[in-house]
């Protein structure tokens, strides 16, 4: 009985993937190899194309053989990860699927696979012909990704490793767990470049900081209606292009680790100013102070734009503050006060805050307040009330203060 049952269970099972699209007719099973080979795999057909790029191949103006040669020591702390990247234990994945939205109907047709070996960076692509080659490719790329420390890819925690994830599953496949072994490189790009670029897509990044150019690129937002439309013509045309942008994909990934790894090494020397603030903020935030402050003094001597400068001494001073006293602060407090048009309140507040607190100089630190207040109020409207009440509340204690400091009261 329980036999008889689990067989009407593989049987309901397997007649739900094949109708999921059961609105497309099925074709004929001579589908081509896309310039791969065909293989009979433990769990079906599907296609596998392999490409090499040796290390004397760039991809933009990022050559290979930067990535082999990087220096991934101490790597952990901004790839945010329980150990350090070992590059010889990476994959980089990307997947193009049925629809861009994920959900339980959403297949991943072609997936992506780039490994690190002694000729170069390998790209392995699994493609599923028709939806009845799904589990073939999931179980082969499962096998694949088993002999993987580290898995890499681009918006992958959002969408790509979730959506193969659901499909194992789905397909009765056990996924791995990447917990604390998976970087996804979209977030290190935005932490670096999001106040430069208006967007921080892999597009964006391969144009703006990778320096690359993709000929007869097929925009992603198309891909799921070419595999479709290939389902029901069995033209090839665009699906050659689709596996052709899946393969840059990879490579892109592949450069932009190259561009990002001696960032994080050396800051002084790889990064321009944007960059610096980008890594002097990671810096802070896993707790290496020292490296961060020198980075956000790095940042504010070299650039010319106002407003990285600014954010620059912001950072800097409340890091000081915070690690050696507000004294140790007040330079840089000053220094932001002192710079030529400068209307800013927040240093005078933060000066007038240690005079009172700290000195006990009243005088100064009411001096300090009524610059404050005077530029808050020529910006009114467009200041904040809030601010403007807590001066006049700070100027108010001040006085009191320097009346009984004076033998008066006010």
């Amino acid at each position: 009985m329980i036999t008889n049952l689990k067989a009407k269970l593989r049987a309901i099972s397997s007649s739900s993937r094949s109708n999921e699209y059961a609105d497309l007719k099925p074709r004929d099973r001579d589908r081509g190899d896309f310039g791969g080979r065909v293989v009979d795999g433990a769990g079906g057909r599907y296609v596998l194309k392999t490409a090499l790029h040796g290390l004397d191949s760039s991809f933009g103006i990022i050559p290979l053989k930067t990535l082999i040669c990087a220096d991934f020591s101490d790597s952990s702390w901004w790839a945010r990860l329980d150990v350090d990247i070992d590059i010889k234990d990476v994959v980089f994945l990307d997947t193009e699927t049925t629809g861009l939205a994920g959900g339980t109907g959403t297949m991943a047709f072609l997936i992506g696979l780039g490994h690190i070996e002694d000729g170069g960076l390998v790209i392995r692509q699994y493609l599923a012909r028709d939806f009845d080659e799904e589990y073939a490719v999931l179980a082969a790329v499962l096998e694949d990704l088993k002999g993987c420390g580290m898995l890499i890819t681009f918006n992958g925690k959002a969408f790509d490793w979730p959506l193969l994830e659901s499909r194992l599953i789905y397909s009765r496949l056990r996924p791995l767990n990447w917990e604390g072994r998976h970087l996804d490189l979209l977030h290190v790009a935005r932490r670096l470049w999001g106040d430069r670029l208006d967007s921080c897509s892999l597009a964006s990044l391969e144009e703006n900081i990778l320096g690359h150019s993709r000929p007869d690129d097929i925009p992603g937002s198309l891909i799921p209606g070419i595999y479709l439309k290939y389902l029901e013509t069995g033209e090839t045309g665009d699906m050659v292009r689709v596996i052709k942008h899946n393969e840059w994909d990879i490579l892109a990934m592949a450069a932009l680790l190259a561009r990002v790894a001696p960032m994080f090494r050396q800051p002084a020397v790889f990064c321009d100013d944007v960059e610096l603030l980008g890594v002097a903020k990671d810096l802070e935030r896993a707790g290496r102070v020292d490296e961060a402050c020198r980075c956000y003094r790095a940042c504010i001597d070299r650039t010319n734009i106002g407003r990285v400068r600014t954010q620059a001494q912001k950072k800097l001073a409340f890091l000081v503050k915070r690690h050696q006293g507000s004294g140790a602060a007040m330079d840089i407090w000053a220094e932001m006060a002192s710079s030529q048009g400068s209307i800013m309140v927040l240093p005078l507040i933060e000066m007038a805050k240690h005079f009172e607190h700290k000195e006990k100089d009243i005088d100064s630190a009411l001096k300090l307040t009524e610059q404050a207040l005077s530029i808050v109020y020529r910006q009114r409207p467009a200041a904040s009330e809030n601010i403007y009440e807590d001066l006049l509340h700070r100027r108010a204690r001040l006085l009191r203060k320097k009346g009984r400091v004076e033998g008066s009261w006010v």
